[in-house]
């Protein structure tokens, strides 16, 4: 069952130290009768950051506009803003902005249920950034009919050449994300369809920012506890929308959360990709107020974690065996990988899936390292972890908490998170207690709860020669060769006139998990296996679009 829509609540003051290098502390949060929600950070820099985000994502977009949501952000960024007979083009916003910092020009992060928009403004131009950016921006957009045209021919061709014709990584990553919620509000890219994106017109525009961008539905984070500023910005917020009747948001049509039934696999054939990417995924019913989150964060760490050598999938198949550069598991959606190394903040879902990731290996090797991917999480699921890898894991996620609250940008950005999970304690306020109290049975339990492999969703993207031979492969349950013995460099001796490898004592266990490996048997039957071109992928609301 869904998540519910919590409403908004007072988190507890800061109770835990956070880095010296943030020099930062959260405070509570200031709501003013009728003004915006705000959060505030106490920081001593004289860069202040300030965050607005509007409840108005991806999930939004109405069917056949897939991508309204994103053209609506960045136009009002881009889309000229103020007087119509001399406005501020995005040019001379560039202008205006160059001098007080690179922050000082404005971005947003599109997402399925926020967009949220960034600022960083030098704390002795505040209250001139306010009256000549913040405030004609949000209160009097353009949305300049050229600028749109340019953001649509943009976003197609990102979709048409960018995703489905070079990035091998993203196109799998993007593709499983819409797998997992086909047919949900969720089911289609943030930045649209190809056909979503065409329909789009200004009027669309005008009529999604009037519906979401009021300011009952905006909450600003801000890293100053300074009251006068705060003040300067709910005022100059109080009036988006205030001309227009806020609407209640439409009911969003959330998927299950529940596995699929059985396993599906979509592989989809790219011409220009020189390796495949394997990915798998289901989804879970966690989320940041759930008692088993930080025992399955900790548990997760010991599987797979991100951009990093310290998970199990990352030293078997990586380390151990040298097949590519890197292997994770997810219990959050991850923004923007593979380019960033932390979990980004505002990318806020009530949502979630668990997902598995094996980056591109010789195509000759998916097969094999495709059930190398789940019978090792038979393997995690069937044993645990013991006490010892539970303490390692907590301190790695201890390890891992410097770089999440590392910047005062990252520290009220979370706030803004906490407050759209409805978190009475904020995730980086609870954090490090929370790792403390797991338990290893609270950690093997929350596995046994909610991990599993019986009911998968697979995403691969491979070749246009390997596609077909890889989905008879698998559909035939055939055992699927991995890496022999001159692949791993064994030495040789010459035996009475044959050459024979010399297998090191220290690597026979592997080879006795590669042939485990193998032999697993997949069991995806050939009717559950589909074979698609990427270039069909992502036109319409439909994932796939037949040729």
């Amino acid at each position: 069952m869904a998540s519910p829509n919590r409403p908004w609540h007072y988190p507890a003051a800061a109770r835990l130290r956070l880095p010296l290098i943030a020099l930062a502390a959260l405070l509570p949060w200031s709501l003013a009768s009728g003004q915006v929600k705000a959060v505030t950070l106490d920081s001593p820099s004289n860069l202040i950051q300030l965050r607005v985000m509007v409840m108005a994502g991806s999930a939004y977009d109405p069917i056949g506009q897939e991508g309204l949501a994103a053209a609506t952000a960045q136009l009002l960024i881009e889309g000229s803003f103020g007087d119509p007979a001399n406005p501020v083009t995005k040019e001379m916003l560039a202008d205006i902005t160059r001098a007080w910092g690179g922050g000082a020009s404005p971005a947003v992060r599109v997402e399925k249920e926020t967009s949220t928009f960034r600022f960083t403004i030098p704390r002795e131009v505040f209250g001139t950034y306010v009256k000549q950016v913040l405030e004609p921006l949000f209160n009097r957009p353009l949305f300049s009919a050229d600028e749109l045209s340019r953001l649509k021919e943009e976003g197609t061709l990102y979709i048409k050449s960018t995703l489905r014709l070079e990035n091998t990584e993203q196109l799998g990553l993007f593709a499983l994300d819409v797998f997992i919620h086909e047919g949900s509000s969720y089911g289609h890219l943030t930045q649209g369809s190809v056909q979503g994106i065409a329909n789009i017109t200004a009027d669309d525009i005008r009529r999604f920012y009037k519906t979401y961008y009021h300011r009952k539905n905006m909450t600003i984070g801000i890293s100053t506890t300074d009251g006068t500023l705060v003040k300067q910005v709910q005022r100059a917020l109080r009036r988006t929308g205030a001309k227009v009747r806020a609407r209640k948001l439409p009911k969003l049509k959330w998927a299950a959360a529940t596995a699929p039934a059985g396993r599906e696999m979509l592989i989809i054939s790219q011409p220009t990709t020189i390796a495949t990417g394997i990915h798998a995924g289901f989804p879970i019913a966690v989320d940041r107020n759930h008692p088993d989150y930080w025992p399955l964060y900790v548990a997760n760490v010991a599987l797979g974690t991100h951009r990093d050598s310290f998970g199990r999938l990352y030293r078997e198949i990586r380390v151990t065996r040298g097949y590519n550069y890197g292997d994770y598991s997810y219990m959050e959606w991850f923004y923007n990988r593979p380019f960033n190394l932390f979990p980004p903040t505002n990318t806020p879902r009530r949502e979630q899936y668990f997902s598995l990731w094996i980056r591109p290996v010789a195509h000759e090797y998916a097969h094999h390292l495709t059930k190398a991917l789940i019978w090792e999480l038979e393997e995690f699921i069937r044993t645990g972890l013991t006490p010892e890898e539970v303490a390692l894991a907590k301190n790695k996620a201890r390890i891992l908490y410097l770089s999440l609250a590392e910047t005062a940008s990252r520290l009220l950005e979370y706030r803004l998170d906490d407050a759209f999970y409805g978190m009475d304690e904020g995730y980086l306020d609870q954090y490090l207690a929370a790792i403390d109290a797991v338990t290893p049975e609270q950690a093997n339990a929350a596995i046994k709860r909610h991990l599993q492999t019986e009911n998968l969703k697979f995403v691969v993207v491979t070749s246009d020669t390997w596609a077909d031979r890889l989905a008879e492969d698998i559909g035939a349950s055939a055992n699927a060769m991995g890496k022999d013995y001159a692949a791993y460099n064994f030495e040789t001796i010459e035996v009475d006139g044959q050459t024979e490898y010399v297998i090191p004592d220290a690597k026979r266990a592997m080879l006795e998990k590669d042939d485990w490996w193998e032999a697993y048997d997949l069991a995806i039957p050939a009717s559950r296996i589909r074979v698609v071109r990427s270039t069909q992928l992502f036109e319409s609301i439909n994932l796939i679009e037949p040729e």
